[in-house]
């Protein structure tokens, strides 16, 4: 057999192997297979940070709903435990208010008291832009917000901080206000 033929028959025996074809499937599959699984994680995190702000601005309102006199330490109560709902995602990053809110017979709502953690609370006597829906003469409503920097884990130099922000509005339980001493 001549060195022709002998490289041919080694090529056609190499065009016939498909022993590695999987490893290379494998390999140019790989990086898709990576930043689907990191981006799936992501998304995932990113929903569950998004329902514990949602959560933490509802449990804010709801304790302060049940009171009929607050003081600055129920509210301190209320606001920090309202941090432990936000575990295991950093509170630091989270500001919290909770504001009562008096309309008055004009249909004018202003800030009743307001405190606030990681931020000062809102200052009584200003303005507060209400839904028209829920807005009624004579009413006072608990206003709960909570903002929260979510920073991802992978990918934070392309996607950057995603604010996530949810406001709660409940009326008072126990009294048709709720006074702060």
């Amino acid at each position: 057999m001549s060195r022709g033929q002998t490289a041919k028959l080694a090529l056609t025996a190499l065009a016939q192997d498909s022993r590695g074809v999987s490893l290379i499937e494998f390999a140019i599959s790989l990086p898709f297979l990576i930043l689907l699984f990191t981006g799936s994680f992501q998304l995932s995190d990113a929903v569950a940070a998004n329902r514990k702000v949602t959560m933490a601005a509802r449990t804010i309102a709801d304790l302060t709903s049940q009171y009929t006199v607050v003081s600055d330490s129920d509210l301190d109560t209320i606001l920090n435990a309202s941090q432990q709902v936000m575990a295991p995602y950093a509170v630091k990053d989270a500001t919290m208010t909770v504001t009562l809110v008096k309309t008055d017979l004009l249909y004018r709502s202003t800030v009743d008291w307001s405190e606030g953690k990681n931020t000062s609370g809102l200052r009584p006597g200003t303005a507060f832009n209400l839904p028209v829906a829920i807005k009624q003469p004579g009413t006072s409503l608990i206003v709960a917000q909570v903002v929260y920097a979510y920073k991802p884990t992978f990918g934070m130099a392309y996607i950057g901080t995603i604010p996530l922000a949810e406001t709660i509005i409940m009326s008072p339980r126990g009294s048709s206000t709720i006074n702060h001493s």
